[in-house]
């Protein structure tokens, strides 16, 4: 067993897992383990912070901690850890009103990614209300959660995602697919499509995209009922995550036309949602420019179908037209971080590299950030904070001034919820 601080006084603690049926020991499971009160700490860590990541053994036990002063197992925050990288988020759970843990609540959370949030973790909060801490690389990214998906509404299927996610963050691969080969929660296409989110989570696309097979073939079985409008958005957000843009665009033009027939008011505008998504795909060009003509036909003109044609337009040699429709796109929304990057680029990629730096620094102060911004000033060698070490000086100030991990707060009738992020 590794031991780790100073001191006489030593224990170990027992990582346990919560799921609609109680809480279980978790053998083999990476884990993140420190003080929770602040000015406490676990001295001689490695990573010198106080905060010890290790896997916890076949009994699911951790280090051996010492400490100066004795402290009972109250008073250390053990959770689950996904990833080993340089960033990472935990949420905490609590209920209104008093501010209470909430624990063994069902929760999801999602990363945002280039072309949607895709799911990073699933599972049961502990005791002191905590989610499970999501370690990566990436500097761009930006987390939420939920506690209210409607994937957990059945809590027997949740369990069995959770199950094979914990498989699977436990290196157990083979088990994790033997689980799902077994589940009784796949014979509906909603199921099938969350699989597949769980499957793309774990890095398994190719697996994603039989389940997706799946759950569009069972929708077309049943020939005579229309598919359902959730389901058809959940299918469409999981193609473009997946790089299907043929089978996006049939599911956009699906939205679009259910959109003709009945309107609503708060639903997204579907023909710009599809172009922007196919300018990323070259041999889809084309098709991409028709749907941005359409959306502005149909909503008429504004910055982001605009902004979207204009990017469009330059991509495929009409760089003055374009450029013409980005500025007044940013113009008008001058912190959308896609304008901003997109408009940024091509400026800088079409010989005007000076005012791209100048729009790129400006976005920098007033805090524009995201995978896009991220990915154009890669492409164009710019500096950012954020391209600096995690524990770095320059990364602290940025994220004093201007970080705010996002949280999505959802609600049952009668009690509500609260999620608050740790970095």
């Amino acid at each position: 067993m590794p031991q780790y601080g100073k001191g006489g006084h030593g224990r170990y603690l027992i990582l346990r897992l919560d799921n609609s049926r109680g809480n279980a020991i978790a053998p083999n499971t990476p884990y993140r383990l420190f003080l929770t009160e602040k000015g406490q700490s676990i001295e001689g860590t490695p990573s010198q912070d106080g905060i010890v990541h290790g896997v916890t053994d076949a009994l699911g036990r951790s280090a051996w901690i010492w400490t100066r002063d004795a402290h009972p197992v109250k008073d250390y925050t053990l959770i689950r850890r996904i990833g080993d990288g340089a960033w990472g988020t935990v949420f905490q759970l609590q209920t209104s009103g008093e501010k209470d843990p909430l624990g063994g609540w069902p929760y999801l959370t999602t990363m945002q990614v280039r072309w949607g949030e895709q799911w990073a973790d699933l599972g049961y909060s502990t005791t002191q209300g905590n989610t499970a801490y999501f370690s990566h690389d990436r500097p761009a990214a930006s987390l939420s959660i939920s506690v209210d998906a409607s994937v957990a509404e059945n809590r027997q299927c949740f369990d069995a995602l959770d199950a094979i996610n914990r498989r699977f963050s436990q290196n157990d691969a083979t088990g994790a697919l033997q689980l799902v080969d077994a589940t009784e929660c796949g014979a509906q296409p909603r199921q099938q499509l969350d699989m597949a989110n769980l499957l793309l989570m774990a890095g398994r696309a190719d697996l994603a995209r039989q389940w997706l097979d799946r759950a569009r073939a069972e929708s077309l079985s049943v020939s005579s009922t229309p598919v359902d409008h959730d389901e058809l958005h959940e299918r469409y957000k999981l193609e473009r995550l997946l790089g299907l843009p043929q089978l996006a665009l049939e599911d956009a033009l699906e939205l679009q036309r259910r959109q003709a027939q009945k309107p609503q008011a708060d639903e997204p505008d579907w023909a710009n949602s599809i172009a922007y998504y196919l300018a990323d795909f070259p041999e889809h060009l084309a098709e991409a420019e028709t749907q941005a003509r359409k959306s502005i036909e149909t909503l008429g003109p504004g910055p982001y179908n605009q902004g979207t044609l204009g990017w469009i337009l330059t991509l495929r040699g009409d760089v003055d037209g374009g450029l013409a429709l980005m500025k007044r796109s940013y113009r008008e929304i001058p912190r959308n971080e896609e304008i901003v990057a997109d408009y940024g680029l091509a400026l800088w990629r079409h010989g005007q590299p000076e005012l791209a730096a100048r729009l790129w620094d400006q976005a920098q102060t007033q805090c524009v950030w995201g995978q896009r911004m991220h990915d154009a000033l890669r492409e164009a060698g710019q500096p950012h904070p954020y391209f600096q070490a995690a524990n770095s000086s320059a990364v602290a100030v940025y994220q004093q001034r201007c970080s705010a991990p996002q949280t999505k707060r959802k609600t049952r009738h009668g009690e509500q919820r609260s999620a608050a992020a740790e970095a």
